[in-house]
């Protein structure tokens, strides 16, 4: 808080000022003025919370002085301080509206009564603002809320938008939109504020709220009875948006259909809803408007003729053959959006099924193991798209593919990196898991490797994760720690510690180069 000390004797200034304790008040800074005049003038600029001054001055009194700060700062407390008993003074200070009056000579107990008795109205006066204005976002995601019911809720709302200040036409353009974020959302009022900037950029009134962890709803509404800019604004908002929004982990956004009257917003809700469902099979960072022209409107349907060609690809053809039979089969799904995600999900796990059956058949380790199908079955059921189930597939391709190459060549360094290349992020990689992948004992394993390399396995592995930790360096949105540990290090000390004796440098040095380059 800041205090303006006002009185014409410096003595009676310079004793106030050095026998008052201002922070057990509050006060963190104080000015003083020697009459009223310079009271006015330091105030416009200081901007004082409380002004403690004398009542009779030269130039202008205490109590014209009082009146002139109120008019540029109308929440300040005043205090009065006189040696007069003066009825026509006192008159003044009540109809001031002053905290409190001090009579000189000035007593240091009854000053600090007065000085606290004004810092706790003025700390009461704070408390009641902010208040006020956190309240409002509660009352917007409440609207956000109701606009989603089936059951328009006229009563509510009618209460509700006065006391935002928000006035709506009845036949105001509508639309809402749902927002679907491929991971938690860290940062969800953040991520609201961006919204509503945006629709309020374009002139658009916004409502929007949090369905869950990973959807946002958005109600935008036009500001106009008759708007004919509404559809042009809207495009210019989703425009926006979709530029703003980090591209990782990945969203999707339906727009429902346009309608006139927020008490049919929920039809476009329920479109929003529907586009959504669609969502799984459009590429991720995708706005969904509407189902594009060459979808089929029935749904995808996979026989055995395209599981055993898979199988036979599998087993005759190489590794861009077998991927590009997935690829054909992904986009002849991509034209059924109304096929179920789970039906789809389960022709994936059928797919992979086949590729461990190759796998075990090849001795491959790894898909040997029928704890393997539950491991990758809950990975595929946390896909959020298409286009991830079939990346989940293609890495399952590239292990059995890669083993088969390495195993002609009976290359154990091939195998110790080609594990290494999969499971770095992994902080419990182990010697032993990695002879285990290899089949060979651990110190023949180090042996071969240190022959072939002229390094240790550790020393590789670090090297490897040091290499990948400075590609991710270069995304200035990631943190140190979260670097550390999609790299495989638990300890964000110690990743920095290996980082410099690798490089040479901390990471956020490193970081620091990449930008000045």
């Amino acid at each position: 808080m800041k205090l303006l000390l006002v009185d014409d004797e410096q003595l009676i200034r310079k004793g106030i000022l050095m026998k008052t304790d201002w922070q057990q008040y509050g006060i963190d800074e104080v000015m003083q003025a020697d009459d009223g005049r310079d009271a006015v003038r330091i105030a416009e600029l200081f901007r004082p919370d409380i002004l403690l001054t004398d009542i009779r001055m030269p130039r202008m009194d205490g109590i014209e002085a009082a009146r002139c700060i109120r008019m540029f700062c109308p929440k300040v407390c005043i205090i009065f301080m006189s040696g007069f008993s003066d009825k026509e003074y006192l008159k003044a200070a009540i109809s001031m509206q002053a905290v409190d009056y001090v009579e000189k000579p000035i007593h240091p107990d009854e000053l600090g009564k007065a000085i606290l008795n004004a810092s706790s109205m003025i700390k009461k006066d704070r408390q009641t603002d902010m208040g006020e204005e956190e309240s409002i976002p509660l009352i917007k995601r409440e609207i956000a809320a109701l606009l989603c019911s089936p059951h328009y809720q006229a009563d509510k709302l009618a209460r509700l938008f006065p006391l935002i200040g928000s006035q709506l036409w009845d036949s105001s353009s509508c639309m809402s939109s749902i927002l679907k974020w491929h991971h938690p959302i860290e940062q969800p009022e953040s991520l609201l504020h961006k919204l509503e900037s945006a629709a309020q950029t374009v002139g658009l009134i916004c409502f929007n709220m949090m369905k869950d962890d990973f959807h946002v709803v958005i109600h935008l509404i036009s500001r106009f009875e008759k708007d004919d800019s509404f559809e042009d604004n809207v495009h210019r908002w989703v425009r926006d948006v979709s530029h703003c929004l980090p591209k990782h982990p990945g969203f999707h956004m339906a727009v429902g259909q346009q309608v006139h009257g927020i008490d049919q917003l929920y039809t476009s809700y329920l479109s929003a809803v529907i586009h959504l469902q669609r969502s799984f099979y459009e590429p991720s960072n995708t706005i969904i408007w509407k189902m594009s022209d060459h979808s089929y409107t029935d749904a995808f349907f996979f026989d055995d003729k395209r599981a055993g060609a898979f199988a036979l690809s599998l087993q005759q053809d190489g590794a861009t053959q077998a991927k590009n039979w997935l690829a054909d089969l992904m986009n002849d799904i991509r034209k059924y959006p109304n096929t179920s995600v789970s039906y789809t999900k389960g022709i994936y796990l059928q797919l992979y099924q086949t590729v461990q059956q190759v796998g075990k058949e090849s001795g491959i380790p790894s898909l040997k193991q029928e704890a393997s199908v539950i491991k990758y079955a809950e990975r595929l059921y946390a896909c959020q798209t298409l286009d991830d189930l079939a990346q989940l597939l293609n890495d399952e391709l590239d292990v059995l593919f890669d083993y088969l190459e390495a195993r002609k060549g009976n290359s154990i360094i091939r195998y110790v990196t080609l594990y290494i290349e999969r499971n770095y992020p992994n902080r419990q990689l182990s010697l032993n898991e990695i002879s285990e992948f290899v089949g060979v004992t651990v110190p023949h394993l180090c042996f071969v490797f240190k022959e072939g390399t002229g390094m240790t396995i550790k020393h590789f592995l670090s090297e490897y994760r040091i290499d990948r930790a400075k590609e991710l360096l270069i995304n200035r949105e990631l943190k140190l720690f979260d670097i550390a540990l999609q790299v495989g290090y638990g300890d964000g000390e110690y990743f920095s510690k290996i980082f410099k004796k690798i490089t040479g440098l901390q990471p956020s040095e490193y970081r620091k180069r990449l930008a000045d380059v």
